[in-house]
């Protein structure tokens, strides 16, 4: 080898160490098992996309491969045309022919398919079946088919047949059937004693696969398995493209392209000479529809007509290929937890109903993180399993470092279905600390739920065995988290009608949970509950001439209880043995009277509801344990909610009467104002609620929701909960939103009362996000957001600005994220996200919780 080809050699295996990054192999040979045309490893210079090649500067055509058994490639048949660098585009579509009757009806070709419409017989043209070498063309009688492998139809306007030198020529609108192929051409010669076939002018090949290939001249064999073509453009079913000087295809399987160009970008239709946004140029390009794979010989990566890389060798999927083992896009970034880090997954296709991707993290901070996500597919259900895990310093709850600790995080999902009526499975949440899942940017959980359940569906009736365990995952020390092991429900509901001219239900549920409280303080310690709920109610409708709705309602209730170590709501007293039984019945009536009129353009509803329950008033004991009834939200969804505590373990007693109005005006446009409020009075005073839940008093806090939208780029929600006493806001969640795509802005606020885990003090909370997205153009968007405290601890919180581009064949991103929270092991500070992607070539991203997303074909991901 010449000294002047050794840097040309150190920069091409220099490159292939980097082709990783854009997710292909890159390799000095092929791969084992290869059986196409050998790699032109040794060149004396890049392939250039500004000379012109000269017809008599092109290789020669490479022997077949080892093996094959057809017809000696087509080299010398014709002198091959070079394309200049731009891609070549398929021929423009011939004139239409007259007007002519069907021969058969074919399959229409793909999308993008500019060849000659399926053409037919006429009164001066012919239609002949031409079995392959007979000299006798005869008329036939049906389409070529399986039981008729071997026989052609021809459909031309002008055809002629030469018995003394044995060719036969079809001429106008050329169209040829056999095997699965179908030919569009000008002109056909076929020679029936050599077998070859020889087409001119527009010529359009549609093979078995989908894949169009157009050329300007092409030499077939009768079988249509072996040719050799110039000027030559094929058109992949998913509209991506493959351009060359010549091509020549063997045994039906290997399509070989000297001098060619592939891209998935369209080609500019006021410029077709103009090189698309992205191609690969290289002295030969090996198509293998078996093995559905592509080979590039001496290729080149030019980006909007500029040469950026260069391999001596790659290959990689066609595009009808949905799945295939190697390498994934890798994902590089730089957080302020790990520093600067890069990800390389590999993706094994072990079978069809199942896979397996491994997923490498080296980073600056903690060197090494390994995550795994394995998938499959059951006759009856499916298996989801992810998990990660690394060795790395922890720092605990106290601001202790621990030193270097196995940390990571496991998440899955398995079902199984029994039977018809049956079906088991389970739903895995466990993380080894608080800080793991936000330090590797995983999720932003706060509390991590492992389930397993046994579930039945029959008709109207459910069944349900549960068991749970829960992870608190926010900072500070938490309380003691039940086991729940098992939880039983059975819900039955009866036909309409069927009982007093209504529907019966009965519900019954049991609970069992235990409690590790060692080590914790009386304060965050909890019960171990064994409860068994049993209800069972009624309900009917009933509608007057007038129009008023009435839905009538009623319950029988009783819940026993059996508890250990329950505190009282002293918070010294501990209950052991708290064992009683709580009886409960309930009556309720809901009455609506919906008026609608209907305008010029307009529709109109004015409906007042008033509800009345009757029950006896119910107190909280000392020994009542209290296990999923901690939290009430009161607002416009649970208003007229017989008991607007959650889960079962405290009721809503006593009488009360419940009202409320709805508005609603909405145009034939779409344009619509929806207003609801409310508000109840309890006649008993129910003292369980807490004085921040606005049900403590007799009279509630007013609440309600405002839905406007006048013009469909505009649209308005407001939520409110005011005080009865002073009107004083006690939550509100507004927002708003607007503008056309090329400016919309957005804003979002958010006031209510949270508890604080960390001082069981009740806290004012009220934050702000704004921002706004930009369609720039049809490519470009921008995205802009940030998050604004006001209390408790007033200052940002997150801001992010993202600019992306999307085209039919390329895609990039970036994103800049500040973070001003920090916690324990939970570093502020700003990061920087971004994605690249070449569709069926791959590229480059970075995981992100941003707002920045690609079309799916983009994203070439084992998901």
């Amino acid at each position: 080898m010449s000294s002047g080809g050794f840097p040309k050699r150190f920069a091409a295996y220099a490159v292939c160490l980097l082709a990783g990054l854009w997710g292909v192999p890159c390799f000095a040979m092929p791969p084992l098992g290869y059986t196409g045309p050998a790699p032109v490893l040794e060149t004396t210079s890049a392939p250039d996309s500004t000379t012109p090649v000269a017809a008599e500067d092109l290789p020669s055509q490479g022997p077949p491969p080892v093996g094959y058994v057809g017809p000696a490639p087509a080299s010398t048949l014709a002198s091959p045309a070079v394309p200049t660098s731009s891609p070549i585009s398929p021929p423009a579509t011939p004139s239409p022919p007259p007007a002519v009757s069907s021969v058969a009806s074919l399959a229409s070709p793909p999308i993008g398919y500019t060849g000659p419409i399926l053409s037919a017989e006429t009164g001066t043209g012919q239609t002949t079946v031409m079995p392959e070498n007979k000299t006798a063309p005869t008329k036939p009688s049906k389409l070529p088919t399986a039981e008729h492998p071997n026989e052609t139809l021809v459909s031309a306007l002008n055809m002629h047949s030469d018995s003394a030198t044995g060719i036969v020529t079809a001429t106008g609108n050329v169209e040829i059937v056999h095997g699965g192929y179908t030919l569009h051409a000008d002109k056909v010669t076929y020679n029936q004693k050599t077998g070859v076939m020889t087409a001119d002018g527009h010529i359009a090949l549609l093979t078995p696969d989908g894949d169009v290939q157009f050329a300007k001249h092409e030499e077939i064999t009768g079988d249509m398995k072996q040719a050799f073509a110039t000027q030559v453009g094929i058109l992949f079913p998913d509209n991506s493209r493959m351009a060359a000087a010549t091509a020549t295809r063997y045994d039906s399987r290997y399509t070989v392209a000297q001098h060619g160009m592939y891209t998935a970008c369209n080609i500019c239709r006021k410029d077709p000479n103009n090189p698309p946004l992205w191609q690969i140029r290289a002295a030969s390009i090996t198509h293998d529809n078996v093995a559905h794979e592509l080979y590039y010989h001496d290729a080149t990566l030019d980006f909007a007509g500029i040469p950026v890389a260069y391999t001596p060798y790659l290959s990689g999927p066609d595009p009808t290929v949905k799945r295939r083992q190697g390498l994934l896009p890798s994902s590089p970034g730089y957080s302020p937890n790990i520093g600067a880090f890069v990800r390389v997954p590999y993706y094994f296709d072990i079978a069809p109903d199942k896979d397996l991707t491994v997923a490498p993290t080296f980073s600056a901070t903690d060197k090494l993180q390994l995550a795994t996500q394995y998938r499959e597919r059951f006759d009856k259900g499916g298996l989801l399993f992810n998990g990660s895990f690394t060795h790395a310093d922890l720092i605990d709850d106290n601001g202790v470092d621990e030193g270097q600790k196995w940390r990571g995080d496991m998440m899955g999902k398995f079902r199984y279905d029994v039977d018809n009526v049956w079906r088991a499975g389970t739903d895995l949440q466990y993380v080894s600390d608080k800080s793991y899942m936000q330090r590797y940017n995983l999720s932003s959980l706060d509390q991590a739920t492992t389930r397993a359940y046994l579930e039945g569906f029959k008709g109207r009736d459910y069944a349900a065995l549960n068991s749970y365990y829960f992870e608190d995952l926010r900072p500070g020390v938490n309380a003691a988290e039940p086991i729940v092991l098992p939880s039983m429900t059975l819900s039955a509901l009866g036909d309409p009608g069927q009982t007093w001219g209504g529907r019966w239900s009965f519900d019954a549920n049991t609970l069992i949970t235990t409690r590790d409280n060692s080590g914790q303080t009386l304060a965050n310690q909890g019960p171990d509950t064994r409860r068994l709920s049993l209800d069972a109610g009624w309900q009917r409708q009933f509608i007057s001439g007038t129009g008023l709705e009435t839905t009538v309602s009623g319950l029988v209730r009783t819940d026993s209880y059996w508890a250990n170590n329950v505190i009282g709501s002293d918070g010294a007293t501990v209950y052991n043995q708290a064992l009683f039984t709580r009886p409960f019945a309930q009556a309720n009536a809901v009455m609506r009277y919906p008026m609608a009129r209907a305008g010029d353009g307009y529709q109109q509803l004015l409906e007042p509801i008033v509800a009345v329950t009757a029950a006896p008033d119910v107190r909280i004991i000392s020994k009542q344990p209290i296990e999923d009834s901690l939290n009430v939200e009161f607002d416009e969804t649970n208003l007229f909610s017989p008991n607007r505590f959650t889960g079962s373990d405290l009721i809503e007693g006593g009488s009360r009467v419940t009202y409320g109005l709805r508005s609603a005006v909405t145009t034939d446009s779409g344009a619509h104002i929806d207003v609801f409020g409310g508000q109840s009075y309890d006649f008993s005073g129910n003292s369980q609620f807490s004085s921040q839940s606005g049900l403590a008093t007799h009279a509630s806090d007013y609440v309600g929701r405002i839905d406007f939208a006048p013009v469909k780029w505009f649209n308005a929600n407001y939520g409110f909960r005011y005080s009865e006493k002073n009107f004083a806001a006690q939550r509100q969640d507004v927002l708003v939103s607007g503008g056309v795509p090329a400016f919309r802005p957005s804003v979002n606020y958010i006031q209510a009362y949270q508890a604080d885990p960390t001082t069981n003090l009740t806290d004012l909370v009220r934050q702000i996000t704004f921002g706004f997205s930009s369609k720039l153009t049809k490519y470009w968007t921008l995205m802009v957001s940030h998050t604004q405290a006001f209390d408790p601890q007033p200052g940002p919180r997150t801001s992010s600005l993202g600019i992306s581009y999307i085209d039919e064949c390329f895609a990039y991103g970036i994103e800049l994220s500040h973070d001003n929270t920090s916690r324990v092991d939970i570093n502020s500070g700003t990061s920087v996200t971004f994605h690249f992607y070449m569709k069926n070539l791959g590229g480059l991203n970075t995981d992100s919780v941003g707002g920045i997303t690609f079309p799916k074909e983009f994203r070439q991901t084992a998901e």
